[in-house]
C-alpha cells in the first residue's frame, strides 16, 4: 500500500494546475491518494479548489497516466526522494497547508527520528553587515550546543553563516535549496554544501538537474519555515526574501523571532518592521534558548487542519516582502516599487496573474488555473506583484486585490 501511495503522490503532482494545496486537500477528503486517483471526476468537486475545467482537466491526464510505471521511471531518473506517503517524509513539514507532494534530498539526517528536537530555521539578507554575521554565529553556534538542528536556504551571506557555525560545532543543519539536489547555487558553497551532505540534509522540490530560477525561491521559502518549529530573521532589509520566510511561518503557527539593529542600520530594518508587526525581540543567546525550550511541542505525526493553521493571531502584512535575495534574476529597485495607487508597468506575465486574482480572496490553485499558466511562475509573479502593493496574502495561501 505505501509504494502504491507513493506512486499516486508523484502522479497527481505531474496534474498540470493541481498545485500542493489541492493535493493536501484531496488526500485529506479521500484518505488515500490512490482513492482519490480512482474517483469519478464528478466527485471530485467536493474538494475546495476543484471546479468543473479542473475536474475535467484530471480525468482526461489519468487516462493517460500510469502511476506505477511513472514512478518506476522517476526512480531511474532520480537518486532520492520522498512523498509523504514514506515514513521519512518530515512530519512537520505535513503539517502545513501545502507540502511539496515530492521532496529530493541528499544526506543522512532523519528529522523523525528526532522528534523532541528544534529545528530553527535561521534567514536573513545575502549582504549581512558585521553585525549580522557575528549575531547569526553566535545565535546558531549557542542553539547547535543545545541540541537544534538548524535549517536554512545555503544562500551566500546570513545563511552561509547559520549552516558554517553549526556545522563547526559538530552539529546538524538543514539546507533547502531552490534548484535540484545534486545543482549547487551558488556555486561558491559548493564545499558547504558537502559538508551538509555529509553532516546534515540537503532538500529540494526540484528534480535532479534543476538549474537556479527566480520562481523557485519564493516557493521553497515556504519548506523552510514549514520544517522549522521557530524562524529567526537574524538579519534583513525591508525588502527581503527573508520576509516572506517569516510571515510564512506566522501563517503555519510557527514562532517567529528577530534580531533587533540600530536604526539607521538599513540591512536590518524588516527586522525592526517585525518586531514592530509582533515578532520576538532576541535580546541574547540565553533568553533565546530558553524561550525556545519553553515551546509547546507540536504534533508532529498529524498534520494540521486549515483551522489549525488560522489559529495564528495576524498574519503579518505582505507589503514589504519581496522575491529571494539569492535568485540570480531578483533584484529590486527601491523606486521601482510602487503602490495599488500608482500606475505600474507590468509584464505580460504579470498583468496576466493579477488579472486572474480578484477583490475575494482565491486559493494560489485556483488562481494558476484562472492565469493558465504553471504554478512556479504564477507564484513568483504574485510575490512581484506583493512588492508592488497591488496583491496581499492571506494565510493558507490565498491571495486577494490589495
Amino acid at each position: 500500500m505505501l509504494a502504491t501511495e507513493r506512486a499516486y503522490w508523484l502522479a497527481w503532482s505531474t496534474i498540470k494546475h493541481v498545485g500542493p494545496v489541492t493535493i493536501k486537500r484531496l488526500w485529506e477528503h479521500f484518505g488515500s491518494l490512490a482513492v482519490a486517483w480512482q474517483t469519478p471526476a464528478n466527485e471530485l468537486l467536493a474538494v475546495d479548489g476543484i471546479g468543473l475545467l479542473t475536474a475535467e482537466r484530471i480525468d482526461v491526464v489519468r487516462k493517460t497516466l500510469n502511476p506505477g510505471q511513472l514512478l518506476a521511471q522517476h526512480e531511474q531518473e532520480n537518486e532520492s526522494f520522498w512523498t509523504p506517503a514514506d515514513p521519512e517524509y518530515p512530519a512537520l513539514l505535513l503539517a502545513i497547508t501545502d507540502p511539496p507532494p515530492v521532496l529530493y534530498y541528499r544526506g543522512a539526517l532523519r528529522l523523525n527520528d528526532m522528534p523532541r528536537t528544534l529545528t530553527v530555521g535561521i534567514v536573513g539578507t545575502r549582504r549581512p553587515s558585521s553585525y549580522g554575521r557575528r549575531w547569526t554565529q553566535r545565535l546558531s553556534c549557542e542553539l547547535t550546543r543545545q541540541g537544534g538542528v538548524i535549517v536554512s536556504g545555503l544562500a551566500a551571506g546570513i545563511d552561509t553563516e547559520a549552516h558554517t557555525s553549526c556545522l563547526d560545532q559538530q552539529g546538524m543543519t538543514v539546507a533547502v535549496l531552490g534548484t535540484g539536489v545534486d545543482v549547487v547555487y551558488p556555486q561558491r558553497n559548493a564545499a558547504l554544501y558537502r559538508r551538509i551532505v555529509d553532516r546534515g540534509l540537503v532538500v529540494s522540490e526540484y528534480p535532479d538537474g534543476t538549474g537556479p530560477d527566480k520562481t523557485h525561491f519564493p516557493q521553497r521559502n515556504r519548506i523552510i519555515a514549514g520544517l522549522s518549529r521557530a524562524v529567526l530573521v537574524a538579519e534583513a532589509p525591508a525588502r527581503s526574501g527573508a520576509l516572506i520566510t517569516a510571515r510564512l511561518a506566522n501563517d503555519y503557527c510557527r514562532e517567529v523571532y528577530a534580531l533587533p539593529c540600530a536604526l539607521d542600520n538599513k540591512q536590518g530594518e524588516g527586522c525592526l518592521n517585525l518586531i514592530q508587526q509582533g515578532a520576538q525581540i532576541v535580546v541574547g543567546e540565553a533568553a533565546l534558548t530558553e524561550a525556545l525550550e519553553a515551546l509547546p511541542a507540536l504534533d508532529r505525526q498529524l498534520p494540521m487542519s486549515d483551522e489549525g493553521m488560522s489559529k495564528a493571531a495576524e498574519a503579518l502584512p505582505s507589503g514589504q516582502d519581496s522575491i529571494n535575495e539569492e535568485s540570480p534574476a531578483a533584484s529590486v529597485a527601491g523606486d521601482a516599487v510602487g503602490t495599488a495607487t500608482e500606475t505600474v508597468d507590468l509584464s505580460p506575465l504579470l498583468a496576466q496573474v493579477l488579472a486572474a486574482v480578484s477583490v475575494e480572496p482565491a486559493l494560489l490553485d485556483q488562481i494558476v488555473l484562472q492565469a493558465q499558466r504553471e504554478t512556479g511562475p504564477v507564484l513568483g509573479a504574485l510575490v512581484e506583484l506583493e512588492l508592488l502593493g497591488l496583491v496581499t496574502q492571506l494565510p493558507g495561501m490565498q491571495y486577494r486585490l490589495a
